[in-house]
């Protein structure tokens, strides 16, 4: 545990910090277009990123890099380490306190942190392992921000669902600390304690309990700098960067899959699709990796290849609004089964789809002007009908 003449040391930066906010604006006039990180531009944690990333508690996550942050990844045990010990500039350790943390790059953060008593291991009561490639949950990231901070035992009971769990206490400390303000808002009468802790959120877990003021990085340029790719098996964030990519129609069957991981089991393939069309994905900067085949090249360059949202379109993924409008469409004929998608986004995954339709029939679909995308095959040409 930290003495609390540090801990004093860092509220008293943290309230400093709150007070100069100048010094918030002047760091985010020092950003680029976007911030730090070119992954979480949008996202409602960016501002408390962009603060631990400018008090060098974060260094993103593709070394050497490091122009991604990865806000949608789990964070793992050893990481969390890292983090803390950044943000205390924990001493080193000549302990070895562990005997699964030989081969972990964050081995010296683990030893540093365990020196500190800010963790007791993972398999009570021996508490000789770590296990730093574990994902840590809402509920022990309580606990180590209670041990860190050395926060005060709780007058209130502040969540309906953290009752069975052995880190209430530590759950109700960061609390009434104001570390957290719950994960169903706005009612925040709910923890979720075995949810697992994403990087975005533990970037304000971190922020809050430093007191640190979130910095605003300027917005984003608007022109995305062209990326392309071709078939084969790609690293997210080493070979390709995450975003939305399409294909151009392909000559045979083109398959794509985002992927988890590079076993070659079926359990590392987040979601795929296979099409003669155009395709469109969202590769995410969770995602291990990217394979391709048949699918020639990929490319950031979302033109509209329609000439107006209302002149009609063929088989394939098209961007509502830019290539299709909003309103009544038609299709010319479905001898072959037409299948066609209205779609929130596109990921492959089930989540993305807002509804869809099978039909040998002549279809007729309204698109709205909420929907991010539409997929057809096998359903010949569409033609606008009108709003």
């Amino acid at each position: 545990m930290l003495s609390r003449s540090k801990h004093l040391g860092l509220l008293l930066i943290g309230f400093a910090a709150s007070l100069l906010l100048v010094v918030g604006v002047a760091l985010a006039n020092g950003l680029p277009p976007g911030g730090t990180f070119t992954d979480d531009d949008g996202n409602v944690h960016e501002g408390n990123i962009e603060a631990i990333a400018a008090e060098g508690i974060t260094k993103g996550c593709n070394p050497p890099t490091n122009d991604l942050y990865c806000p949608d990844s789990s964070v793992t045990r050893g990481q969390m380490a890292a983090f803390v010990r950044r943000a205390f500039s924990l001493p080193s350790s000549s302990t070895n306190y562990f005997v699964d943390d030989d081969d972990s790059v964050f081995e010296g953060d683990i030893n540093a942190v365990a020196a500190a008593g800010i963790t007791k291991g993972c398999n009570p009561p021996t508490n000789d392992r770590f296990c730093p490639d574990g994902n840590v949950t809402r509920e022990q990231m309580a606990a180590f921000l209670r041990r860190a901070f050395d926060y005060p035992a709780a007058s209130a009971d502040y969540f309906t669902d953290d009752g069975v769990s052995i880190f209430e206490a530590d759950i109700n400390a960061i609390a009434e600390a104001g570390v957290t303000k719950g994960c169903n808002p706005p009612t925040n009468d709910r923890y979720c304690p075995r949810d697992l802790v994403k990087r975005d959120q533990m970037a304000s877990f971190f922020s809050r309990a430093l007191g640190l003021t979130p910095i605003t990085p300027p917005p984003p340029t608007t022109t995305v700098p062209l990326k392309t790719f071709g078939d084969g098996t790609w690293i997210v964030g080493r070979d390709i960067s995450a975003g939305t990519y399409r294909t151009a129609a392909s000559k045979g069957l083109c398959y794509g899959a985002r992927l988890a991981g590079f076993s070659g089991d079926l359990d590392d393939i987040i979601a795929n699709e296979i099409g003669g069309e155009s395709l469109i994905v969202t590769i995410k900067s969770s995602d291990a990796g990217f394979e391709s085949s048949r699918c020639h090249v990929w490319t950031n360059d979302m033109t509209p290849r329609t000439g107006t949202p209302t002149s009609g379109f063929a088989d394939g993924y098209w961007l509502v609004g830019d290539e299709v409008a909003p309103g009544l469409w038609r299709n010319s004929g479905s001898a072959d089964t037409c299948y066609w998608e209205r779609l929130s986004g596109f990921s492959w995954e089930f989540e993305d789809l807002i509804t869809n339709g099978l039909s040998t029939s002549v279809q007729t679909v309204r698109i709205r002007a909420s929907d991010v995308g539409f997929h057809a095959t096998r359903c010949g040409s569409w033609t606008y009908l009108g709003p």
